[in-house]
């Protein structure tokens, strides 16, 4: 434990250490997005679209939990404020949701490649979208 909070102290001086958190958390949530979506598929024989929906949502519930509490640390002064903060990040999120759904349909039906591949590659780039969000559009540092 003693390493890892050394490891975390020096993280914290380089100013990365809440990037190496949203990295962290962020792989959760992919990861939760990547089980639903092939439970859904597998198990609900749900089209690729719904399953997609439906990842997204449970993901970003998640997300939005855990980047609030652990990785920007957002504290709400009031009900409004939090509610606020919790709308604009589902508005963000259901943008990034655009680029997901776009990317699946652009990856599975013209350029092709298999669900699993698209997927994967699809998460990567809304990651990525997602973070500068997050980052400078929810969770921002008001002065």
């Amino acid at each position: 434990m003693q390493h890892f909070r050394h490891f975390k102290n020096w993280l914290e001086r380089k100013r990365l250490w809440e990037f190496v958190a949203y990295l962290f958390f962020g792989q959760l949530a992919t990861i939760v997005n990547i089980i639903v979506h092939f439970l859904c598929m597998g198990v609900f024989h749900a089209h690729y679209m719904t399953a997609t929906i439906i990842s997204w949502f449970l993901a970003n519930v998640f997300a939005f939990v855990t980047n609030k509490l652990w990785v920007f640390h957002a504290k709400s002064a009031s009900r409004w404020a939090y509610w606020k903060q919790f709308l604009r990040f589902m508005f963000f999120r259901l943008f990034a949701l655009g680029i997901d759904m776009s990317s699946m349909y652009l990856l599975r039906e013209w350029v092709q490649l298999g669900n699993g591949l698209a997927k994967v590659l699809t998460q990567i780039l809304v990651g990525v979208a997602n973070y500068f969000f997050s980052k400078f559009l929810v969770f921002r540092k008001l002065p």
